[in-house]
């Protein structure tokens, strides 16, 4: 049984079975007395969560796989409204950094704060990856430039042009030929002379995060850990930017997957370049959504 549940303790009060995304814990009557169990039928459905342990009144719920000592008491954050909007205003992506290594303390510090992201099915698969050595960001560059070298070609031949599209779907097809192309076009022409590295920015850091393939929320828990890491960074005095250019690569590339050590059943679903700001940013433009609107 996934969870376990002390019947000396249980109250049978039910806030576990209200609060478990799938009713795992259910109430029943025996004896004119009120007690918690575990659904036989939908016992399998487990996604380890936690939330039955955490929300428990009495502590008498243990779920396998998940520590007792793992669970921390809740404290009040002490964060303001407008200290989070205060940092969440001033973040910037930054693509231009010193040359200056990153401590790892610091390091440590943003890793922290991407483990304690929430993921949409309750896993711990997501993994992450930093390379924070100049030789093998170059080598790592190589690779990168020569994929997308080699793409830039492709897409002058319109048999593999067909090819690509077909792969890729319409939506990215377009994306790559309206967005991402004609910069690239120009970020492997400054690679080539020796004037910029473009993509990664001569970052001293790059954070890679991956999942299993059949995770099923895979990118979306990679993206939300990324999301923590940049705010912590933001915190320490790191700078940070997302990537999306890297991870295809990351996955493509039979050298990179090797470079990386990844396993074959993983992929790279998102990446952030970090480093010291190389300048000071005195202003910040005011950032809208699209729209906001209630339905009435």
């Amino acid at each position: 049984m996934i969870v376990n549940i002390d019947q000396n303790l249980c109250t049978g009060c039910g806030i576990c079975g209200d609060i478990c995304p799938r009713h795992i814990l259910e109430i029943i009557t025996r004896n004119d007395e009120k007690k918690v169990i575990v659904s036989p039928e939908r016992s399998h459905l487990c996604l380890k969560c936690g939330h039955c342990v955490a929300v428990c009144p009495g502590s008498c719920i243990k779920v396998v796989g998940l520590k007792s000592e793992e669970f921390i008491p809740i404290k009040e954050s002490g964060i303001h409204s407008d200290q989070l909007l205060s940092l969440l205003s001033q973040r910037r992506s930054i693509r231009r950094y010193k040359d200056k290594p990153i401590p790892r303390d610091k390091i440590h510090q943003i890793v922290k704060a991407a483990h304690m992201a929430p993921t949409g099915t309750a896993s711990k698969s997501t993994g992450i990856i930093v390379i924070d050595k100049p030789q093998i960001l170059s080598a790592f560059s190589e690779h990168i430039y020569k994929i997308y070298e080699d793409l830039e070609k492709n897409l002058k031949n319109p048999i593999a042009r067909f090819f690509i599209k077909r792969q890729i779907g319409k939506k990215k097809y377009r994306s790559l030929l309206d967005f991402v192309m004609p910069g690239m076009h120009w970020y492997i022409h400054w690679y080539k002379q020796g004037k910029s590295n473009e993509i990664l920015r001569d970052c001293p850091a790059l954070m890679l995060f991956h999942s299993p393939i059949f995770e099923p929320m895979g990118s979306e828990n990679c993206l939300v850990s990324a999301f923590h890491a940049i705010m912590m960074a933001q915190v320490v005095g790191i700078g940070t930017c997302f990537n999306d250019l890297i991870p295809p690569a990351c996955n493509m590339v039979p050298e990179i997957r090797k470079l990386l050590d990844l396993p074959e059943d993983r992929e790279i679903y998102s990446s952030i370049t970090m480093g010291y700001s190389k300048y000071r940013f005195n202003q910040n433009p005011q950032r809208r959504l699209a729209e906001f609107r209630y339905i009435d």
